[in-house]
């Protein structure tokens, strides 16, 4: 019975040993349920093989003031100590002879470019051909004598809808060659500056991951085409990220090849959003176009008779939906070229033929202040005003023909202080009326009804400008 006992023992011993070896077999080979997938799943690996050798890693050498300043001995000042800074970003080349697109602020300041194309080892130099700050584009030009550079082509960014897929590469932190998946969320957003700095941005919007170093890199359609470039990314939110759409980047980077900058016109006007308030003041059926704040003396609007408080809804046949649009509508369209614009003028529709004049220096443009929303609204107009006298006249600088009723007083806090009125100010037409001195417009502003807009027509020295009031 202790023999069978036995016996049995080792019989089970041999079975368990049978078997561990068959599975032991099984896991070290691999030749069963392993050898072909179950699902079929697309993948993006020929399509980044075929792109990631125009990818460029971008470096940068710039000079900054040193962390700590050395000390002047005996009183004779020397030298500021300079640091030398390193950056790094992404870039992709477009033209077989080495011309490459990346961002504006990624090699602006930089002494010294150089760049690694896909996962090649050498370094080569690089300069700048020009860059446009306000699109934040830049076209670099590889130090090389090499005329077949691989490219990445450039689609189109508009033959793209919200939802499709989307592929970005780059080296975010210094990650080479990192890809990332994602979908188009979103187009046309011209109310963010994620890198702080005002522009003339289109961004179009991803979940892609785009990080710091991703900058200046492509962002694909899954044809392998540059739909855009990445631009930055939302820091303060997860997957939001922005591209420069390849459209405008193409338009830009003609400018910079042939002329190192970008020439933009412009219309001459300072503008703001139109309110569902304002809108349905001046007769619109919907909260659309800009708003004509400030008209720049003799510009391109002046002439052509726009005037502060003037509604640009169309430009030259197109819709302008939001006031973000203009600038951009207006810098692309070209110097000297004629367009219509559709306007509303105290809830009247009228047109008017424009030539596009060139866009001033930032240093005039700079003159011309955006005023304070009619939105913010309080309880009470809280203006005091007089009429106009010889001592004002003389330190105002006005001309004789300016008539109206001068602002004397505006108190902290009040609707009129919010709407961007200041001591000083003239009020020469309130709702498109006509005003003569100072009671001429306290009685205007008394037929405005509670809760509607009143309409002011400002002189400020030697500009007019448009600002509406909430009446309480």
């Amino acid at each position: 019975m202790r023999q069978l006992k036995i016996l049995g023992a080792f019989g089970l011993l041999v079975l368990l040993s049978q078997n561990s070896h068959a599975r032991s077999d099984l896991w070290v080979s691999g030749k069963d349920a392993r050898t072909t997938a179950k699902i079929e799943i697309p993948s993006l690996a020929p399509l980044v093989k075929a792109r990631e050798s125009a990818v460029l890693v971008v470096y940068t050498v710039s000079e900054g003031p040193a962390v700590m300043p050395l000390p002047f001995p005996f009183g004779r000042e020397q030298p500021s100590p300079r640091r030398r800074n390193s950056g790094q970003g992404s870039g992709f080349i477009i033209h077989p002879h080495g011309y490459a697109l990346t961002n504006q602020h990624v090699v602006e300041g930089a002494i010294e470019i150089s760049v690694r194309a896909g996962n090649k080892p050498e370094k080569i130099k690089a300069e700048v051909i020009g860059s446009d700050p306000n699109t934040d584009v830049a076209l670099l030009k590889l130090q090389s004598n090499r005329k077949d550079w691989p490219v990445i082509p450039l689609g189109d960014s508009t033959d793209l809808n919200i939802g499709d897929f989307v592929v970005a590469i780059g080296n975010p932190f210094g990650l080479e060659m990192s890809v990332s998946l994602g979908i188009l969320s979103a187009r046309g957003r011209r109310d963010v500056a994620p890198s702080g700095r005002a522009g003339l941005y289109d961004f179009l919007q991803t979940d892609a991951s785009i990080n710091p170093g991703n900058s200046g890199g492509p962002l694909l359609n899954l044809k392998g085409e540059a739909i855009g470039i990445n631009a930055a990314v939302n820091t303060a939110g997860q997957g939001i990220g922005f591209a420069i759409p390849i459209n405008l980047a193409k338009k830009v980077a003609i400018d910079l090849k042939d002329k190192g900058r970008v020439v933009r016109s412009y219309i001459g006007v300072t503008i703001d959003k139109v309110t569902p308030l304002v809108a349905s003041n001046m007769g619109l059926k919907s909260p659309h176009g800009a708003l004509v704040r400030q008209v720049a003396p003799d510009s391109p609007a002046e002439l052509a008779g726009i005037e502060p408080g003037d509604i640009i809804t169309h430009f030259n046949g197109q819709k302008v939906e939001t006031s973000s649009q203009l600038p951009l509508m207006a810098g692309l369209a070209g110097v000297d070229k004629k367009i219509k614009l559709r306007l509303v003028r105290d809830e009247k529709p009228l047109s008017v033929k424009i030539r596009l004049g060139e866009m001033p220096t930032d240093r005039r443009i700079g003159k011309l202040k955006d005023k304070k929303s009619s939105e913010k609204q309080v309880a009470k107009l809280g203006v005091a005003v007089q009429d106009i006298d010889g001592e004002a006249r003389r330190v105002l600088k006005l001309p004789k023909k300016i008539k109206g009723a001068l602002i004397v007083k505006v108190r902290n806090g009040s609707a009129a202080s919010f709407a961007g009125l200041r001591r000083g100010d003239v009020i020469t037409k309130v709702n498109g009326k006509k005003v003569s001195n100072a009671r001429s417009f306290i009685g205007s502003v008394k037929d405005v009804p509670s809760g509607k807009l009143v309409r002011l027509m400002v002189q400020r020295r030697d500009s007019r400008l448009f600002i509406a009031v909430k009446k309480p």
